[in-house]
């Protein structure tokens, strides 16, 4: 039996280990859009939400700079892109507005 020591990670490095590279990179870009980065794996979201397994993050700010971020991150093939004024892609299908995504860009990977 060994004693194996478990350490809590911060949010910011799950995000990277778990969603990969592409999720690392969609939230630099996300900040250089000048976005802030709402939601990683806390909060409360749907059943199942990729938050939870750390593969999701949801970002806030100006209107043109969360146009600009989804449609820049459409283009990278998104396991999940909500942004209500503009619509939803999941899973490689444009889905339409889905609700609860007007103030904030949901992506994951």
């Amino acid at each position: 039996m060994t004693n194996d020591v478990f350490q809590t990670i911060d949010s910011n490095d799950l995000v990277d280990c778990f969603g990969g590279s592409r999720l690392g990179d969609a939230r630099a870009r996300a900040q250089e859009l000048g976005l802030r980065i709402t939601s990683t794996t806390g909060g409360r979201h749907a059943p199942g939400s990729y938050h939870y397994s750390g593969r999701a993050f949801d970002a806030a700010g100006s209107h043109g700079a969360m146009r600009q971020f989804y449609r820049e991150m459409a283009g990278t093939n998104p396991t999940e892109l909500f942004y209500d004024p503009m619509g939803g892609i999941k899973n490689g299908r444009n889905i339409g507005a889905i609700g609860g995504h007007g103030t904030h860009v949901h992506i994951a990977y």
